[in-house]
């Protein structure tokens, strides 16, 4: 397996744990996140920004996330790997579920993300999050 390979894998194992400290391990200092297409209305966002987000609005809505790959496939030459998984968890609104294409941008030693270009299934985002930021709204501030 390659390196390309094998840090693609520690990504998605990082999600999988649900882990911060591991997510942002594997990404350079200068790595930037981009959540596509565009209409989701989301800016690129750098390591503290990324994190940020992550503790404080995503990891919170969700519990038990999985992603399962269903599709990789690598361009050595450039050191980039395209992904194509989808991924369940529990929310306050009940069951997530969605499909993506990640596109992983690697430095030159293959083992740092420089870059992760995220396109998520826009429909079915506009649609749930909505839903969720209604119930997370709603909900009582002691819970």
């Amino acid at each position: 397996m390659s390196i390309l390979h094998q840090t693609v894998l520690s990504v998605i194992e990082a999600y999988n744990l649900w882990d911060i400290e591991k997510i942002m391990a594997v990404r350079s200092p200068e790595c930037i996140h981009e959540m596509l297409p565009n209409t989701l209305g989301l800016a690129p966002m750098d390591n503290a920004a990324y994190e940020s987000w992550q503790k404080n609005t995503v990891i919170p809505m969700f519990r038990n996330l999985r992603i399962e790959v269903l599709d990789l496939v690598e361009d050595t030459k450039n050191n980039k790997v395209a992904v194509w998984a989808k991924s369940s968890a529990e929310s306050p609104t009940g069951p997530y579920g969605s499909e993506y294409m990640l596109v992983f941008h690697m430095n030159e030693e293959g083992d740092k993300l420089i870059r992760l270009r995220e396109f998520a299934d826009s429909a079915y985002s506009h649609e749930f999050f909505a839903k969720l930021g209604k119930a997370m709204a709603e909900k009582p501030a002691d819970e």
